[in-house]
């Protein structure tokens, strides 16, 4: 699913693929838009960026209209937005946003799992190696349901205060 169009207003653009993954892995929200027999779908959801492995990390509940839509087409489109928030006086909003697509899938492998919620601990809380003992657990791993993006490709735009 590769990104066919251009950005008409090239002096927006992000061109630095490092600047580009530092936003996706700073936000605490993206959001992904999927697809289903039903029509399209779009949530916002928290997640954990994995430089290395190239992917996005989420967890969520093993059944519901997001699973159903993954598992009817894993091809994604996704979003991470940086509000610089309002200019004033110019009537524009500051912002830098990665638009990314990929393929969806869910984690079976306890490892995997393990190591995608030591991410998402590490993002959210404040005591990470607390909440990893609460939370990383063997009974736990097997029935929590972690969603995976593998990132094929991105853009970048923004429009930043006092500037492009």
């Amino acid at each position: 699913m590769p990104d066919s169009y251009h950005l008409r207003r090239t002096e927006k653009a992000i061109e630095s693929r490092d600047e580009m993954l530092g936003i996706i892995g700073s936000r605490p929200h993206m959001t992904l838009a999927m697809c289903s027999e039903m029509g399209p779908y779009l949530v916002t959801l928290n997640h954990a960026f994995d430089r290395d492995r190239m992917c996005v990390y989420f967890h969520c509940a093993g059944e519901g209209r997001k699973v159903d839509c993954i598992r009817f087409d894993p091809n994604v489109w996704g979003q991470v937005m940086e509000d610089l928030g309002y200019i004033d006086g110019e009537c524009d909003w500051g912002y830098r946003t990665v638009h990314f697509w990929g393929k969806a899938e869910f984690v079976s492998d306890i490892d995997e799992k393990r190591h995608a919620l030591g991410l998402l601990i590490a993002k959210l809380e404040q005591d990470v190696e607390d909440a990893k003992e609460k939370h990383i657990t063997e009974s736990g791993l097997s029935k929590v349901l972690i969603g995976k993006v593998a990132l094929v490709g991105f853009t970048g735009k923004q429009r930043l205060l006092g500037g492009k």
